[in-house]
């Protein structure tokens, strides 16, 4: 099976198992709206990548932890609906459809991204097949991850320079922005996995690198891509004065690092057990269109 085929193969998997745990309640309009951007598609790309990384170090009984990668799709779909508020990247497109707050509303969106957030981790908390101790460390990997050491880290650092110019290190911003997120999965994946001290390292090396090639290949996406494919405007991070790599780097520098990073991942799975999936999906990530 080639890698298009696999992530398709995945992505339906994820999905059904998404909307599994979704849950019903009230406010009916707050459910709607999280089951809105939940299912407004995506390439599921986080949860893939824990099932995967436990596969690389030799446990594929994923059954035992589904949950905790759907969790990981649960926490990235709060930070888009967030990323587009009028207060952040003022979006209107996303995924091909009318973003969050667009349909539902800025509280209701808001809201929204702040339920996804607590109910992954209530999720992952929930779950009675992976011992006490391990959870406790996924959820601290997966909140450092995405919390102000992290994700929310790079996207206050995103908007402080685009609105205020005061910071002006891309390096940070990609790192904190994206890369640490699929780093925290691909470590969790490792955890699930019973990996060696070796092998968590391999994983964690890899996550930061492919996560840095996939906020690159974005950067380049924005200035090159075609918003029908990508299901969102193109050119916004130039019009928005955002610090990207291309607007630093140029166009084809920004092509070289990608592919760079690229092959510090694939280098650092070399010795995994299971690592062939990994090695194509680090490939892919530069070769996209979306």
């Amino acid at each position: 099976m080639n890698i298009k085929d696999y992530l398709k193969t995945q992505t339906g998997f994820i999905n059904r198992y998404i909307n599994e745990f979704i849950l019903e309640g009230e406010p009916k309009e707050l459910f709607d709206s999280i089951k809105y951007s939940l299912n407004a598609g995506g390439k599921r790309l986080r949860p893939i990548l824990i099932l995967e990384s436990a596969k690389a170090v030799g446990n594929d009984n994923i059954q035992d932890f589904i949950d905790i990668a759907v969790a990981s799709e649960f926490i990235h779909t709060y930070s888009l609906i967030h990323d587009d508020l009028p207060a952040m990247d003022n979006d209107d497109l996303r995924r091909g459809k009318p973003t969050n707050h667009i349909v539902f509303g800025e509280a209701i969106a808001i809201l929204a991204g702040d339920g996804l957030q607590s109910y992954a981790f209530e999720l992952i908390s929930k779950n009675k097949k992976i011992k006490p101790e391990k959870l406790l460390k996924i959820i601290n990997i997966l909140a450092h991850g995405t919390g102000i050491y992290g994700m929310v880290a790079g996207q206050a650092a995103d908007i402080l320079h685009e609105k205020y110019g005061t910071f002006n290190d891309i390096q940070f911003i990609h790192v904190h922005k994206t890369a640490k997120f699929i780093e925290a999965c691909c470590h969790i994946g490792a955890v699930l996995g019973n990996a060696s001290s070796e092998e968590e390292l391999a994983l964690k090396t890899y996550g930061l690198n492919i996560g840095l090639a996939f906020q690159i290949q974005d950067d380049i996406l924005d200035e090159i891509g075609d918003t029908e494919k990508l299901g969102k405007k193109v050119k916004k991070d130039v019009n928005n004065n955002k610090l990207t790599f291309p607007s630093v780097y140029g166009l084809e520098e920004s092509k070289k690092l990608a592919r760079k990073h690229v092959e510090k991942a694939v280098e650092s799975i070399k010795d995994l057990k299971n690592k062939e999936i990994l090695t194509q999906l680090a490939k892919f990530i530069i070769e996209r269109e979306v």
